[in-house]
């Protein structure tokens, strides 16, 4: 959706603080931020549920598939669950408590995600960049784009969400 209008307000300095504090533990701008939440809390609003359309190219499937996560640089492959998955990407869940965690969580990481969906017996295997990460208190969750992949992954993947 294009942003093409400005909106300004006055809010108590705790809240100001508040907001800048989920900013910066959600690693974004402080207008992201809040256009997220104003967004969320409209969707919850029958009435206004036009106003509010999914920002993503591509719509998102929920999983729960493991994933082998291959990093050029690291010679222990991380193990981690592959929570949601669309043509453009996927999202990463790492626990918190998990030794030798793949450092994927760095804005602009390059790794490698290895997996099978479950209607298939074939590896996908798909060259992946880091765009986020979200510390949540029992995990980290990692959104990824696709940079690379080959063609028979990416066929794969588009016959299992098509």
């Amino acid at each position: 959706m294009k942003k093409d209008s400005s909106i300004c307000f006055r809010a108590s300095r705790e809240l100001h603080h508040a907001l800048i504090a989920i900013s910066r533990q959600e690693r974004r701008s402080l207008s992201s931020t809040i256009n997220i939440i104003l967004a969320d809390y409209l969707k919850e609003r029958p009435a206004t549920n036009e106003a509010v359309r999914e920002k993503r190219q591509y719509p998102r499937e929920a999983l729960s598939v493991p994933a082998v996560i291959d990093q050029p640089d690291v010679a222990q492959p991380g193990i981690v669950t592959i929570a949601d998955v669309s043509l453009g990407g996927l999202k990463i869940s790492i626990p918190r408590t998990q030794e030798n965690r793949p450092a994927i969580d760095a804005e602009g990481a390059r790794f490698h995600a290895v997996f099978h969906l479950p209607s298939s017996h074939f590896q996908i295997r798909l060259a992946c960049e880091s765009r986020y990460a979200l510390d949540m208190a029992d995990r980290t969750c990692v959104g990824a784009v696709f940079v690379d992949g080959n063609f028979q992954s990416y066929r794969t993947l588009q016959s299992f969400l098509v």
